[in-house]
């Protein structure tokens, strides 16, 4: 105990030790926003390739699927511990063309309201938003209504309210080509924040999918399905369920038979795992610069502290005189290390979070963690604004410059959505031992060297 109250009076009457408490303090704040930044990108990355996309899908080879086949297998799947619903979906490719020219685009025919019950469509659709109470695709003239991604729209000069005419084409058995046309009506247009959605993607109701690209082979065409859409309570273990949904289905879909059809399966995680693994790969990449970021607060401790022993040669020769131990000296001056970094880190939690917030825990793919902005967070309630999740950070940038820091375009986010960012508790607690290690590790050799000097010695120095 005397040792650290001998390290407590050389750490707060020094008014130089501040710098380095400062020093450290700004290098973990700046490691605490960047990695909120990075984690929040993640995980918002996550939650949209989960929510919008389709979690764990499955075709049937050879033909489309009429009501009662499509009950029996969705049944039987939805029995499945860990599945929440299974949804129709057809799935083709197509071409649009409006005033603005022509695209390649990719349709889904979805049943709508099965759509916004369990994924996130309605939340990033922008001009009009159709609900679980209503789930009306929100047009009233002849042509049936369709959603079309933002950045597809823009190519094509589109907008809601305008006529787009969606072509396809297909070989005859001849060889020849067949070609076909339908209208259809911008409902809205949406902004997922996904590449490949809101530059290719397009929604119409499922009946008219199935009309348009099978009549020909269906005379009940409007009512058939081509593809069962598992939505799960835990998205995270699509890979893990999707054998057991396949099982359920081809059981379910083989009658009297031993086997079931041919089904083709595949997972959210199968086609963009890769996405979300390469940016975890780039947040450890930067995980690590940032904690070789601390090592400047450390220089800060080490200088200060060189400089101290140096300045204290006679105190140390007086303690040894004393009775001390060359660990006692040792411990003096690794207290003292200790204590500008746990001074330093505590400023740098402070700060850090500060400038991260406003913050609010929230349940995130399964883990307690603190979130601001994004697709991350809950719905807005009754008196909360989108502006009011941004963090302070993007707030005074934009202050400052005129414009955000990040924009919320730039993340796929509607208006004023803020920045997505999540901070974990637990990489708090990481960041924060970090400091103190660095700091007591900067103090070695200075205590070290303190220790190692001649009673007699020390205390002839001027």
């Amino acid at each position: 105990m005397p040792y650290f109250r001998l390290a407590w009076r050389y750490a707060v009457r020094r008014p130089v030790n501040f710098i380095a408490v400062l020093a450290i303090g700004l290098a973990l704040a700046v490691q605490i926003v960047a990695m909120a930044v990075l984690d929040g990108m993640l995980a918002d990355l996550e939650q949209r390739l989960m929510n919008l996309g389709e979690q764990v899908t499955v075709r049937p080879e050879g033909g489309l699927l009429d009501k009662a086949d499509f009950s029996r297998a969705a049944g039987a799947v939805e029995s499945l511990d860990g599945v929440l619903a299974v949804t129709p979906l057809i799935q083709k490719a197509g071409f649009l063309k409006s005033g603005g020219g022509a695209e390649y685009v990719w349709v889904q025919g979805i049943d709508l309201a099965s759509e916004l019950a369990h994924s996130s469509l309605a939340r990033h659709l922008i001009s009009y938003k159709p609900s679980r109470a209503n789930p009306a695709w929100g047009t009233t003239g002849p042509r049936p209504g369709l959603f079309m991604g933002e950045q597809l729209a823009r190519r094509l000069q589109a907008a809601p309210g305008s006529e787009i005419e969606l072509f396809y084409a297909e070989r005859n058995p001849d060889g020849g080509l067949t070609a076909r046309s339908r209208a259809f009506e911008i409902v809205s247009l949406f902004r997922s924040g996904s590449f490949e959605k809101d530059n290719y993607g397009v929604y119409i109701p499922i009946g008219e999918a199935g009309k348009f690209y099978h009549a020909a082979d269906y005379p009940d065409a409007e009512s058939r399905v081509e593809i069962l859409v598992a939505w799960l309570e835990n998205p995270a273990l699509a890979d893990e369920l999707e054998s057991d949904i396949v099982r359920a289905a081809r059981l379910a879909l083989a009658g009297t038979g031993p086997e079931g059809p041919v089904l083709v399966s595949n997972t959210w995680q199968k086609r963009w795992g890769e996405i979300a693994r390469g940016m975890k790969h780039e947040n450890n990449l930067m995980e690590l610069v940032l904690f070789l970021n601390d090592g400047a607060g450390g220089f800060c401790v080490f200088a200060i502290l060189v400089t101290l022993v140096s300045r204290r040669l006679r105190d140390v020769g007086l303690l040894r005189c004393l009775g001390a131990t060359r660990l006692g000296v040792m411990t003096v001056f690794l207290c003292v290390g200790l204590l500008l970094g746990a001074a330093g880190g505590l400023l740098g939690g402070i700060l850090g979070t500060f400038l991260a917030g406003p913050l609010r825990s929230e349940n995130v793919g399964g883990n307690r963690r603190l979130a601001a902005g994004g697709a991350v967070t809950a719905p807005l309630s009754g008196l909360e604004t989108a502006a009011g999740r941004r963090p302070r950070i993007d707030v005074y940038y934009e202050r400052i410059t005129g414009q955000p820091l990040y924009p919320p375009r730039l993340f796929g986010l509607a208006g004023e959505a803020g920045l997505p960012l999540v901070i974990h508790p637990w990489k708090l607690a990481l960041y924060f031992g970090a400091a103190v290690l660095v700091s007591v590790l900067a103090a070695g050799y200075p205590a070290a060297w303190a220790a190692c000097r001649e009673p007699m010695s020390a205390l002839r120095e001027d």
